[in-house]
């Protein structure tokens, strides 16, 4: 009778310890699951603000923003060069 009672306490000890793998399983699963998502969201936002950056530094988005603060393209008549002597710099 003791052995009976042992090998069911066992046995049921096996069955709790099989159920409660699979519950923790399911726990693991279910959080990755949600890992994975918030990881497909920030690629997508990481992408969104890619794209951003590169539309904000365009060269006709810059050149329009000097326009704006009045810069002009470089031109070779409205430079002025001074010659600086040999003398060291004095």
């Amino acid at each position: 009778m003791a052995l009976a009672i042992a090998a069911g306490a066992a046995v049921a000890g096996l069955v709790f310890l099989y159920l409660w793998q699979g519950s923790v399983l399911s726990q693991l699963r279910a959080e990755r699951a949600r890992k994975v998502l918030a990881l497909q969201e920030l690629e997508r936002v990481k992408l969104a603000l890619v794209y951003d950056v590169d539309r904000a530094y365009a060269l006709d988005t810059v050149a329009a923003r000097a326009r704006a603060l009045g810069m002009v393209p470089f031109d070779e008549k409205r430079t002025h060069y001074h010659i600086v002597g040999e003398g060291g710099g004095r």
